[in-house]
């Protein structure tokens, strides 16, 4: 693992270069084989240089191709150059290979998961 990405592990919070400011969710849920699979679509507000986006995600496969950032001020949408799933700290790195345009953006992904009965994310009893 890259030592860039040290930064982010073992946070109690998300970095505060990346603000939300909506989220667009999509779920479809398969109740026959305990699965989901969605879409969303995050209003941001980008408030300092960066090149990353980190994301809480639990359990979830994300669909590496499906990930696209759009910067409001800026007509070209970017793809991350990688995409890093951190288990043990329910993360999401999604590293760009420039830096983000400061403003307001929308950050479109796919991913799938697993219906648990955990009583964790999106579950089933």
């Amino acid at each position: 693992m890259a030592k860039k990405y040290e930064q982010f592990r073992c946070q109690p919070r998300l970095p505060k270069f990346a603000i939300p400011k909506r989220y667009d969710l999509k779920l479809i849920p398969d109740l026959i084989a305990c699965k989901f699979s969605g879409t969303v679509e995050i209003s941001i507000d980008i408030v300092a240089d960066t090149k990353f986006i980190v994301l809480n995600a639990a359990d979830l496969s994300v669909d590496s191709k499906s990930v696209r950032f759009q910067s409001k001020s800026e007509s070209k949408g970017l793809e991350p150059l990688q995409v890093e799933f951190f288990e043990d700290d329910e993360i999401l790195v999604l590293e760009f290979g420039e830096t983000l345009a400061l403003g307001l953006a929308v950050l479109h992904l796919s991913f799938e998961g697993t219906l648990n009965d955990q009583m964790k994310g999106f579950y089933r009893r």
